[in-house]
């Protein structure tokens, strides 16, 4: 398996432990880390050595989502420019085509604050099992964004749109026994049984044979509605957005800021 500068992946056939690996930057996802999860996505989609993939956060964060510093960055460093905007949200999208297309069953062990993009990722995944110190929540909008990368049906899928609405236009914290309530996660259990419910729900899948949860993930996935249109119209509707000189003002607002712990991205 090869070695990434972001992510720290550890080989446990058939289990593979995937951790974000930017604590001093509360693991926000920057462009090195989005092209390493690609590229070790598409290395272990077509391996049958691994059967489950587990994802966390090093430190006391699972991700604070999208590098707003590296956003605004390439905001400025691109006047007039937008279409590393779409070429950026296209990559996201193919992503989690990949994401969604693997063959292993993956958890998100949410062992801290989950927002955005890093939220995003652990609704992807087939099991989240989240601590009950962590927090979820979406602060795209205050940040003058939506929430993209194929997040918000996503999400609709899986809480329904009234509660959807709430999340993404709010931005309001959500706890651990909040998301359990309603349908985010799998499980909430107190941080030092993260590992161990994990392990549980691991042990529990390796006692079935393989084929039929692959099956089942492949027929459960599939039954879902899909949103592919939505996800070309997003590419387009970010990159108007994003150039617009309202967001800018926001995210150059919030880069300003004191940090507050996993708030100090996306």
């Amino acid at each position: 398996m090869k070695n990434y500068e972001t992510l720290i992946v550890e080989d446990r056939a058939p289990i593979l432990h995937v951790t974000f690996n930017r604590p001093e930057k509360a693991n926000a996802m920057n462009r090195q880390m989005d092209e390493e999860l690609f590229d070790l996505v598409s290395a272990v989609g077509s391996d049958r050595n691994y059967r489950f993939i587990v994802f966390t956060g090093a430190g006391k964060v699972f991700s604070a989502g999208a590098d707003i510093k590296e956003i605004k960055q390439n905001i400025e460093g691109n006047p007039g420019d937008s279409s590393w905007i779409r070429k950026d949200q296209i990559s996201r999208q193919e992503f989690l085509r990949k994401f969604d297309a693997l063959d292993q069953i993956t958890i998100a062990a949410i062992n801290g604050p989950a927002f955005g993009a890093g939220m995003a990722l652990a609704m992807a995944c087939d099991f989240r099992i989240m601590a009950e110190e962590a927090s979820l929540s979406l602060p795209e909008v205050e940040r003058g964004m939506f929430f993209s990368g194929g997040g918000t049906p996503r999400l609709v899928n899986l809480v329904g749109a009234a509660r959807a609405k709430e999340l993404i236009m709010l931005g309001d914290v959500v706890t651990a026994q909040e998301a359990k309530t309603i349908g985010l996660v799998t499980k909430a259990v107190p941080g030092e049984e993260l590992g161990a419910a994990t392990e549980d729900i691991l042990a529990n899948l390796q006692q079935k044979a393989f084929d039929p949860l692959r099956i089942t993930k492949k027929i459960v996935n599939a039954s879902v509605p899909r949103f592919e249109n939505l996800l070309y119209y997003e590419a387009e509707l970010q990159e108007q957005m994003l150039m617009h000189g309202e967001t800018l003002a926001q995210i150059t607002d919030f880069v300003g800021q004191p940090k507050k712990g996993a708030a100090g991205q996306r």
